[in-house]
């Protein structure tokens, strides 16, 4: 959406950036409070992050993924509320509840997607001027945004929010969190989200695969991985661990399923 003209920037707006499940639960807060709000978005549609790795399912079900205030905006609407024990993939909880909460007509006026957030600081001082004083708080926050042809433009906000998350900064290879020396240039050539194998086996199999890290998601990477293998046995992967002795230890009083199966 094209930004638009604003009268009075400064009067209680909030500006919420990430429109995933945090900032989409923080702008029906904001509805709530009566507070007006702008909700951007990186990506063209809600969620971006989350349809990187729409394929994989998560490992809570439903209910634990629709907040109170979701479900209540929703079925005011008269929208169908998931509720059920039943894990969603990424795919399916963006279709089935982010969606329709981003296009509810109290959210929907609001939002701006495809629109980078570039820099935010208040307005009419530098970083360190009035550093915890009631006279940096009299000033608005103000955000330099970049639509997806390039133009920039600004806008104020009297709070912010960072609902970005985290998903986004994966960790470099190299020791210490740093790139290892030809990673930025091989950069193309690797993958920072769970890959789709069962969908596109031709794009994996026959290769010489690396995986970095022990986390949920490089497990779940090696578990499917670890199927390619059993159906093409010309692919080899190589799991890499930075610990000589990884804790994969199985927690008893998990209350997660799912994520007791996968360890």
């Amino acid at each position: 959406m094209s930004p638009e003209a604003i009268s009075d920037p400064t009067e209680g707006r909030i500006a919420i950036l990430g429109a995933g499940p945090v900032g989409l639960d923080a702008a029906l807060a904001a509805v709530d409070a009566g507070r007006p709000f702008r909700l951007y978005e990186l990506a063209p549609h809600p969620a971006g992050n989350i349809r990187l790795w729409g394929h994989v399912k998560l490992f809570t079900p439903w209910e634990m993924n629709v907040s109170p205030r979701m479900r209540r905006h929703m079925e005011a609407a008269g929208d169908e509320v998931p509720d059920n024990d039943v894990c969603p993939t990424g795919d399916e909880l963006c279709d089935r509840l982010l969606d329709p909460v981003a296009a509810l007509p109290s959210i929907a006026p609001n939002l701006r997607t495809a629109t980078r957030v570039v820099g935010v600081a208040r307005s009419g001082l530098l970083k360190h001027q009035e550093i915890g004083t009631e006279e940096r708080a009299r000033h608005p926050f103000r955000l330099v945004l970049r639509g997806p042809d390039g133009k920039e433009w600004t806008e104020e906000a009297a709070a912010v929010i960072d609902a970005t998350g985290t998903y986004s900064e994966a960790n470099a290879l190299g020791d210490g969190g740093v790139p290892a020396p030809g990673e930025w240039a091989a950069s193309r050539r690797i993958l920072r989200t769970i890959p789709d194998v069962s969908s596109e086996p031709s794009s994996w199999a026959g290769k010489r695969l690396l995986v970095v890290g022990a986390g949920h998601s490089a497990q779940t990477a090696i578990r499917d991985l670890a199927e390619l293998v059993a159906e093409h046995g010309d692919t080899r992967v190589v799991w890499a661990l930075k610990r000589e002795e990884p804790e994969f230890e199985l927690d008893p009083d998990d209350p997660l399923p799912d994520r007791s199966a996968l360890t």
